[in-house]
């Protein structure tokens, strides 16, 4: 995918964000909602390029920071211009991240593959992530096709240049002291494979992005070769799902159009749930989310008309929150993301009203077992990234009526995670 990418001490402090309403509805409407206005709170704040996150035991947060790239001793051309390699890639945990008061920010990994401009800024490395309890899996996203004068540079030449390149395009375990585990190569498998090629996307291009541990295999979206792939602890790597491009309007005339997925999510039903950023021009309303058979990998329906869709995540009660990084396109000059809500077997979804602001750019999204939402906010800046807590405002009728079954937790639904 050649288009424009996505892409030590942190401030720990909580922040609330004032919530000034959202926009006018009639009077029967937000008398029927009676709905508070979301309460927005920053969890952490001076990360370098989050994206995705998932919750672990004990309400901990897990946070995939992209880094700020490195020095000089490898850099190439780049989807954003000039960039270089460095050890710069982390992994960051907020402990309790939905208490009233949740507990310290500490970087647990760090010193993973990363590039970026000279800037920090729209880095490519750690992305996606899924939480066991505390076993943390991880991909190292890119190289995403590297050139030099115009011709593609192999992981394999980055690697004598700055070692930890080699970390790019891998799928990882983290150890303890924040050492890693290489499970699986996905990198290797677009070098060797190149699925896409036989769709028209002939480039080595590879940068897994999202990971869902499922039946203990693993399910990766690599939005650079267009693929879902599975992989087994032993490294073992195959096609789930191969997009094939499409096409588009722009500027009045047909344009082909890569699919690029960008998030993995196994759904209340068993099925495979798949976010589409779509690739240039990034039109509005373009985007879907695919559901793929759980057995074949087939497309068995599609959810339509989201906007450069980034992450997805289920809630308890079966309903999937769709996160998108710019709502009205990469193109446009605004940087706005949404939420967009897509009630259980829907084929479309709303977006959630919050104030304007509250999402600049974001980059992954986590729902917890209460129904907060947790989004990595600013995921395209290298130093001044955040992670948000979205609690979203009820209606008092449905309030009333929580609480009378036992085991269940604030949506009225059992209290655990459908992942």
């Amino acid at each position: 995918m050649r288009t424009r990418r996505i892409l030590l001490p942190i401030a720990a402090g909580v922040l609330v964000l004032a919530a000034p309403a959202a926009a006018r509805h009639s009077d029967d409407h937000r008398t029927a909602a009676a709905a508070a206005a979301p309460k927005v709170t920053v969890l952490a704040d001076g990360l370098r390029n989050p994206r995705h996150l998932d919750l672990g035991s004990g309400d901990d947060l897990y946070v995939a920071e992209a880094g700020r790239g490195g020095g000089t001793a490898s850099c190439f051309d780049s989807a954003e211009g000039a960039a270089c390699v460095g050890a710069t890639g982390a992994v960051t945990r907020i402990e309790d991240a939905g208490d009233r008061r949740p507990g310290r920010v500490r970087r647990i990994a760090d010193g993973l593959a990363s590039f970026a401009p000279a800037t920090g800024d729209n880095a490519i490395g750690p992305h996606g992530i899924d939480v066991s309890g505390r076993t943390v899996y991880l991909t190292n996203g890119g190289p995403t096709e590297p050139k030099r004068n115009g011709q593609t540079v192999l992981r394999d030449t980055l690697v004598t240049e700055e070692p930890v390149a080699d970390l790019f395009g891998r799928l990882l375990k983290l150890e303890r002291r924040g050492r890693t585990e290489r499970l699986a190569d996905i990198w290797d498998f677009e070098r060797d494979a190149n699925p896409d090629a036989q769709v028209g996307n002939p480039a080595i291009d590879s940068n897994p992005v999202a990971v869902e541990r499922r039946r203990g295999r693993f399910l990766v979206a690599d939005a650079g070769g267009n693929t879902v792939l599975q992989a087994t602890d032993r490294g073992a790597v195959s096609v789930f799902h191969l997009f094939a491009n499409t096409t588009a309007q722009f500027q009045g005339n047909p344009v082909p159009m890569q699919t690029v997925p960008t998030g993995v999510a196994v759904g209340p039903d068993g099925n495979v749930y798949v976010s589409q950023l779509t690739g240039c021009p990034f039109p509005v309303g373009g985007a879907k989310v695919f559901v793929l058979d759980r057995r074949t990998g087939a497309v068995i329906r599609e959810i339509t008309g989201f906007t450069n869709a980034i992450d997805l995540a289920f809630g308890t009660d079966g309903e999937l929150y769709v996160l998108e990084i710019d709502a009205d396109s990469l193109l446009a000059p605004g940087t706005d993301g949404a939420i967009v809500k897509v009630a259980r077997g829907a084929s479309t979804g709303a977006r959630i009203a919050l104030p304007t602001g509250t999402l600049t750019e974001p980059g992954g999204i986590a729902v917890g077992d209460r129904g907060s939402l947790y989004v990595s906010n600013r995921a395209r800046s290298g130093s001044q990234g955040q992670v948000l807590r979205i609690q979203l405002g009820r209606d008092k009728a449905k309030d009333d009526n929580k609480g009378k079954g036992k085991g269940k937790d604030d949506n009225g639904t059992d209290d655990s995670r459908n992942r």
